[in-house]
Formats: structure tokens, C-alpha cells, sequence
């Protein structure tokens, strides 16, 4: 990891100076294609310091894993008092999927970081959860004549930033069905840089059959 990139994933850097440089940094709109409701079981993928407590309000259990150990120990301090709020440090695996048996994912952040071999690897995992009905994710994305949110997508740590209809064909091609896709501002009135969103649910199902 270059200095660039260590710096760029502290806490203190990334919960407080990277809002400044993109113009804020409002994630409400993920959390609301999300809909968590208090029988849901919510599993943060790549929780970081646990920024998607802030947006949801109501769940069954929260479950936030993510590699970097100083991230997770910053998420804890932040919400140690909340109920059903759990932290691990690591990447989700099958048996941790069994275990915590989600029926939503969040994926905020992540897909920009993996190359195409581990992020299919990731979301073809995710789709083998049989109680999981929707996954929502959030990243930087080209986007054609966007000149300053693509400069501020190629200055991001994440080294895997894609086309939008790149995105989505790793979604299709892992098992999901892209209910939507949707580009957002990083703020809704301030934000300099672009985020996709994408709404996904296992292929096959009976609302995407109906959709057809």
C-alpha cells in the first residue's frame, strides 16, 4: 500500500478531510434504496468506521466486517453502546454468511477496489445467501464529459474505479439483477463528485420476472 493510500483510508482523513475535497459526502440516498426495517438483518461489507449507523434506523441485527483493523476500532468506539451492533475484523466468507444469515447487503465503497476477478469472486458469494433479497452498493464511476467528478474518481485510493455499464455487467454476471442504477452527486447540493448506485436482487426472482 503507497503512503497515498494509507493516508487516504485514516479515520480522521476519510470520515472528515475527504468530505471537504469532493464537497460532501451524503450516503442517505444508499441507505434509502436499502429499506431496512426492524426484521431485517443488515451485513456492511467493507464497514470502514461504520458510517451507515448514521443512515439506519431501524434493523434486526447489524452486522459491519471489514479488513482494516484501525477502521473497525474506530466504528466500535463510535457506536460500542447501540443494540444489535456488531463489528468484525476480516472479509466475509461463506461460513460468515451462514452464520449471520443477512437479508440485506451493503457493498459502499468496495467494488472500486477490487479487480474484476475478486470483485465477481465477492458478489457471486454474496448471491449464494439464500435469505439475502436485495444488495445495494455505492462507488466513483467514469462518466463521459464529467471532467472534474472523473479527475476526482482517478485521484481515489480505490484503483478499480469502472464505467457504469461496467458495474453493472459484473452485477449480471455474478447472479444479480439490477433492479436500478442510478447516478448521484456525492452531496445533494455541494457535491463536486458522481456516485453509482445500484439496486440488485438475485436473478430469477418473482419481482424481476414481473418487471420483464
Amino acid at each position: 500500500m503507497s503512503f497515498y493510500s494509507w493516508l487516504l483510508g485514516r479515520p480522521f482523513v476519510y470520515d472528515h478531510l475527504r468530505p471537504l475535497v469532493v464537497g460532501g459526502v451524503d450516503a442517505g440516498p444508499l441507505y434509502r434504496k436499502l429499506g431496512a426495517t426492524e426484521r431485517d438483518v443488515v451485513l456492511d461489507v467493507g464497514c470502514g468506521t461504520g458510517d451507515a449507523l448514521r443512515h439506519l434506523r431501524a434493523f434486526a441485527h447489524y452486522y459491519g466486517v471489514d479488513p482494516d483493523a484501525t477502521a473497525v476500532a474506530h466504528a466500535r468506539g463510535r457506536f460500542a453502546r447501540r443494540e444489535g451492533v456488531s463489528f468484525r475484523v476480516g472479509t466475509v466468507d461463506a461460513a460468515m454468511l451462514a452464520e449471520t444469515a443477512p437479508s440485506l447487503a451493503v457493498l459502499s465503497g468496495v467494488l472500486h477496489h477490487l479487480p474484476d476477478d475478486q470483485a465477481l469472486s465477492l458478489l457471486s458469494l454474496l448471491r449464494t445467501s439464500k435469505e439475502l433479497s436485495r444488495l445495494v452498493t455505492m462507488d466513483i464511476v467514469y462518466l463521459d464529459g464529467q471532467l472534474l467528478s472523473n479527475a476526482l474518481a482517478w485521484l481515489d485510493r480505490g484503483a478499480f474505479c469502472r464505467r457504469r455499464e461496467a458495474y453493472e455487467a459484473l452485477a449480471r454476471r455474478s447472479g444479480w439483477f439490477v433492479r436500478e442504477s442510478a447516478v448521484i452527486r456525492s452531496h445533494p447540493t455541494k457535491g463536486r463528485a458522481l456516485y453509482l448506485i445500484m439496486t440488485l436482487e438475485p436473478q430469477g426472482t418473482d419481482r424481476e420476472r414481473r418487471s420483464c
